[in-house]
């Protein structure tokens, strides 16, 4: 792809950036710049759900634009240890990925970025994490068990209204699992006042 070609391509990402990108070669670059900007082969699954549902790339598009880059050398695709496809940039993506930075938003980048990373750290966390959700006649049991290896490092059955709140609480505790047992273990420790009231003693 000639400079030029890049150029006006960067251009019309940061043009369309409140909408769904349809195009092959402009999806193809932003794929690139995810994948760069994550640092860390992405699963299949996984990118396709920040590219498609997270509402950057069209669903039509997405399979042609990630083929063009295997194609093109941008990007590479290795096995990961269950079977798994993983992505990553190479050096030739890293370009045009750099690239983007001068053309498209911050706000925009910076929510690009976001997402992926904490896609990526909360996938990461899930081998460590268990979470269930038990529903009652009203609200429901929300199951949290914190692992190191075979070690169980904590297991909490919390109260929630509904399973939205539980869903909000296990993205939560899937972002930084280590601050929930942190949190717990500094709680119980934490002198508290007495609340014996001895004015009239």
């Amino acid at each position: 792809m000639s400079k030029n070609m890049l150029d006006e391509n960067l251009l019309k990402i940061s043009e369309k950036a409140d909408r769904v990108i349809t195009d092959p070669t402009l999806a193809g670059i932003l794929l690139c710049y995810m994948l760069y900007r994550v640092e860390v082969p992405v699963d299949s699954d996984l990118l396709y759900d920040i590219a498609v549902t997270g509402g950057y790339i069209n669903y039509f598009t997405y399979n042609d634009a990630l083929q063009a880059m295997l194609d093109s050398g941008s990007v590479r695709c290795q096995e990961g240890e269950n079977g798994e496809k993983l992505y990553s940039v190479t050096d030739i993506g890293i370009e045009s990925a750099k690239r983007l930075k001068t053309v498209a938003a911050k706000s925009y980048r910076d929510h690009l970025v976001s997402k992926i990373k904490l896609a990526v750290t909360r996938k990461r966390n899930q081998k460590n994490v268990h979470i269930a959700y038990e529903p009652l006649e009203q609200g429901g049991h929300l199951h949290v068990t914190l692992c190191d290896g075979d070690l169980t490092l904590l297991e909490l059955r919390l109260f929630t209204p509904d399973q939205h709140q539980a869903d909000q609480i296990a993205e939560q505790i899937l972002t930084d699992p280590s601050a929930l047992y942190h949190d717990v273990i500094q709680s119980m420790m934490r002198k508290h006042d007495d609340k014996i009231d001895l004015t009239d003693n």
